[in-house]
C-alpha cells in the first residue's frame, strides 16, 4: 500500500512474478541450507561431535568446512547430510 490506496508495481516486476507461479503459487529461489562463515555441527562420521565453518558447497551434494585439528586449520569435504546448522 502507498498511504491508503494501492502501490504501483512496475510491469516487469508482474510479468516475473507470473513467470515464477506455479499452481497458483510463487516459487521462491531456494536458500541454500548453509551459509558461508556459518557454524556446523558434523553429526555423523569420524568428525562426529566436531564444529567448524562452512566453506563453500562442493559437486554431488559435498560440503567443505573448516576444522581446527591438530592445531591447524584443516579443510575438510563431507556429505551435506552430515552437517546441521548452529543457531546463535
Amino acid at each position: 500500500m502507498d498511504g491508503i490506496t494501492p502501490a504501483r508495481v512496475a510491469d516487469y516486476i508482474i510479468d516475473d512474478l507470473r513467470k515464477r507461479e506455479r499452481n497458483g503459487l510463487i516459487e521462491l529461489p531456494k536458500r541454500e541450507k548453509f551459509r558461508a562463515g556459518e557454524a556446523v555441527r558434523v553429526t555423523q562420521g569420524v568428525f562426529n561431535g566436531h564444529v567448524g565453518l562452512f566453506a563453500g558447497m562442493r559437486p554431488r551434494q559435498r560440503v567443505e568446512i573448516l576444522l581446527q585439528l591438530l592445531g591447524s586449520v584443516q579443510r575438510v569435504t563431507l556429505a551435506e547430510s552430515d552437517l546441521e546448522a548452529l543457531h546463535s
